[in-house]
């Protein structure tokens, strides 16, 4: 045999030894992100089998979906609190998701008063959360079995982002600031000790480390005027 045949051969070998190394080894497999645990506190309520503590979104049409659920109430009695977990993945998919990641604009801000963004161009994409009884057992909340909810999202933003609108009533002024990312967005209302009737609502990302603080679930109300305090009607 020449050398340069052998050479050839040997080349040949090389890579198909090199090609068989690669195919064997296991691919890695992506890191694991954590679920973001929520805590949640609301009034005591009846327990009973059917009573579920839901995060929800909103896509196409105003389809609900529920993106994670948990038994509260099986054990009789009454319960005052629970927990929900949101999975990386379902939040990924969430926020590429074109039906959820909207203009804030056009979508949060509308049909609102003297609106303020910047940038103007920023989406974002929200997880809402409610306390229902599953009297129908088709595990998402209707309007009819829904005991409280809450005015503290979970939101996802493109991109770092402040912004001010009024009610068109002109009683109350919001602001906000989010970080780029999922946060965990907070609701507080102050009523003006000067204006009565005056109200200044805040919605702000809060720290990461500040999650684990309950978020109260409460009777439905009016979010420009209430914080939905325990015993407010």
């Amino acid at each position: 045999m020449r050398i340069s045949q052998k050479r050839t051969l040997q080349a040949v070998g090389g890579s198909v030894m090199l090609l068989t190394l690669l195919t064997a080894c296991p691919r890695p497999y992506p890191p694991f992100v954590p679920p973001v645990n929520l805590n949640f506190t609301f009034p005591d309520t009846a327990a009973d089998a059917r009573l579920t503590l839901a995060a929800i979104s909103f896509g196409t049409g105003n389809a609900l979906n529920v993106l994670s659920s948990r038994d509260v109430g099986g054990f009789g009695g009454t319960v005052n609190q629970g927990m929900l977990s949101l999975e990386a993945n379902v939040l990924a998919d969430l926020q590429k998701n074109p039906a959820c990641l909207t203009s804030f604009k056009d979508g949060e801000a509308r049909g609102l008063s003297a609106v303020v963004v910047t940038p103007e161009t920023v989406k974002t994409c929200n997880v809402y959360f409610t306390l229902f009884r599953d009297t129908n057992g088709n595990g998402k909340p209707e309007s009819t079995e829904e005991v409280f909810n809450t005015h503290d999202i979970y939101s996802y933003a493109d991109t770092p982002f402040t912004y001010s609108f009024a009610s068109t009533d002109g009683k109350s002024v919001e602001n906000g600031k989010r970080v780029a990312g999922w946060s965990l967005v907070r609701h507080e209302v102050l009523q003006t000790s000067v204006t009565a009737a005056q109200y200044r609502v805040t919605m702000n990302s809060i720290p990461t480390a500040d999650e684990a603080l309950p978020i109260y679930l409460h009777e439905n109300t009016d979010r420009l005027i209430s914080m939905g305090l325990e015993g407010l009607k």
